[in-house]
C-alpha cells in the first residue's frame, strides 16, 4: 500500500444522530453492516456488548452513549466502524458511514482554537461540505482506564 504525502490524510467519515464525524483512515480496519449483538452483564455504559467477527471478539461501543447524545437500539441499516487503538480493536456503532475524504492537514483545525477544555476526546476539526465534521482519536475518545476495561470484558468472555 503506497502511503499518503505527509501534507494530507485520509478521513472516514461517517454519521450518529444527523451529526458528521470522522476518524482517520490508518485507525479504521473496515466498516461492516450492524449484527446482532451479545449483551454483557456489568459492561461499562458505554458499551452495547460482543461480536465475534472471524473468530475474534470484539467490543460493540455505542458512540451515542460515548458522546452523551439520545440512546437507541442498533437498527439494520445501522453499521459498525471497526477500529484500533494501540492496545485493542472495537467495533463502533454508527448510523451511516458516507466514505472517505482526503485533503490538506493544513485544513485541520486544532480542537484547543474552539474547544474548551484540556481533557478533549477530539483531536481536530475541519469544515467540508458546509459542515463542521470533529475528527477523533480513539485513544483520547477512550483513556487508558477504558481500554483496561474493555480488555477486561474481553478476557471475562473469553474464560
Amino acid at each position: 500500500m503506497t502511503e499518503a504525502p505527509k501534507d494530507r490524510q485520509t478521513l472516514v467519515l461517517f454519521r450518529v444522530e444527523g451529526q458528521r464525524y470522522a476518524l482517520r483512515l490508518p485507525a479504521v480496519e473496515r466498516v461492516i453492516r450492524a449484527v446482532a449483538v451479545t449483551v454483557v452483564p456489568e459492561a461499562p455504559a458505554f458499551v452495547l456488548g460482543l461480536i465475534n467477527l472471524a473468530g475474534k471478539l470484539l467490543s460493540v461501543v455505542s458512540l451515542r452513549r460515548r458522546l452523551g447524545l439520545s440512546d437507541r437500539a442498533i437498527l439494520p441499516e445501522d453499521q459498525f466502524v471497526i477500529a484500533r487503538t494501540s492496545r485493542l480493536t472495537v467495533a463502533l456503532a454508527v448510523d451511516e458511514v458516507e466514505g472517505l475524504s482526503a485533503h490538506e492537514v493544513s485544513r485541520t483545525i486544532a480542537p484547543g482554537d474552539v474547544l474548551p477544555g484540556r481533557n478533549c476526546r477530539v483531536d481536530g476539526l475541519i469544515k467540508l461540505d458546509g459542515d463542521i465534521i470533529l475528527i477523533y482519536d480513539l485513544e483520547k475518545l477512550f483513556g487508558d482506564e477504558d481500554q483496561d476495561r474493555l480488555l477486561q470484558l474481553k478476557a471475562a468472555a473469553e474464560s
